[in-house]
């Protein structure tokens, strides 16, 4: 069973506070997530780098960043792309081996008319900032953003994906779907009319069958799906907990056709695997997360935007650059 802390954590994160979006009707922030402090946080700089800087990037920031590889299933899914160009190419990692599969060298297919909607809680309209930042001119592309913050896939009771997400798949007609959630879903389901704690066998079972569902909606209707790992946070037991996500998301990723899991733990986290609220971004000493430990600040938020839009175009092979693209340098 978690710990108090640790509840508590996962419960504080549903205010979703520190975004635009933010409900009106969402709790505030009174909490000890907003007292976890960013190491160092006096010497970095909140703000998006600026251009000059942006273009001053190194060679070899982009080239050093640490490997996130994504899984798949590896069963054929080709569903009609209705002009759009998203095509997975088959050389994805499966977890059961060790080994990587280098992607073929051949051009990269022309975007086509595309529609990307993105769904998530707080941490994905994180993400979908970024993305929108990077992504938005890109001639052909329609970006639909549907997060809501304060949500998940735990509390069904307080807002029902798959009912809205059904509205949204028929009403949108994606040929893409992003995916980020989990930062509230550790907490309590209720099974059968019981309630099992966060990591139980039960826990697990009932909300593997959530994720598949989230996923097969997507891909029944005519779409793939692209889910994002959950990041490396400050508050530790709250950071097991998302790895704990990740795996589940991974699992199911690879037992659904259609469905990528792409995972961006490393990305975030130091050489060692620990936390880091900031770090040189574009060669500007910059901050990545905010004084919760858990969300990003704007600068942070490119990053992540740059990565997905970078990891789109590698996974279904087609042209996507990033209008600003923020790298860290190593």
């Amino acid at each position: 069973m978690r710990s108090l802390a640790t509840s508590a954590l996962a419960a504080l994160v549903l205010a979703g506070v520190q975004f635009v979006n933010i409900d009106a009707g969402s709790a505030s922030l009174n909490s000890q997530v907003n007292q976890v402090a960013l190491p160092g946080s006096s010497q970095f700089t909140v703000s998006a780098p600026s251009a000059s800087a942006r273009s001053a990037r190194s060679k070899t920031s982009k080239s050093k960043v640490p490997l996130d590889t994504p899984v798949a299933d590896k069963a054929a899914f080709r569903l009609p792309s209705r002009g759009c160009g998203f095509t997975p190419v088959s050389a994805l990692v499966r977890t059961s081996t060790s080994t990587s599969t280098t992607t073929p060298h051949h051009a990269s297919y022309a975007l086509g008319h595309c529609r990307l909607l993105e769904i998530g809680d707080s941490l994905g309209d994180d993400l979908e900032y970024g993305i929108r930042h990077e992504l938005q001119l890109t001639p052909g592309l329609k970006l639909i953003q549907r997060n809501k913050t304060s949500t998940g896939l735990s509390a069904s009771w307080f807002y029902n994906w798959p009912a809205h997400l059904k509205y949204d798949l028929h009403h949108y007609h994606p040929n893409l779907v992003v995916i980020m959630f989990g930062a509230n879903d550790e907490q309590a389901l209720r099974v059968h009319g019981a309630s099992q704690p966060f990591g139980s066998p039960k826990w697990r079972s009932a909300y593997i069958a959530r994720v598949r569902r989230i996923d097969r909606m997507v891909t029944k209707a005519g779409a793939y799906a692209f889910w994002v790992g959950l990041p490396i946070v400050a508050p530790k037991s709250y950071s097991q907990g998302l790895r704990a996500l990740n795996a589940i998301y991974r699992q199911v990723a690879m037992s659904t056709p259609g469905v990528t899991f792409q995972p961006m733990w490393r990305l975030l986290a130091t050489k060692g695997g620990n936390y880091r609220g900031g770090a040189v971004v574009n060669n500007v000493q910059s901050a990545l997360r905010l004084s919760d430990g858990i969300h990003f600040t704007s600068t942070g938020e490119l990053v992540i935007g740059t990565f997905v839009a970078h990891q789109l175009a590698s996974v279904y092979h087609v042209n996507l650059r990033p209008e600003e693209p923020a790298y860290i340098d190593r």
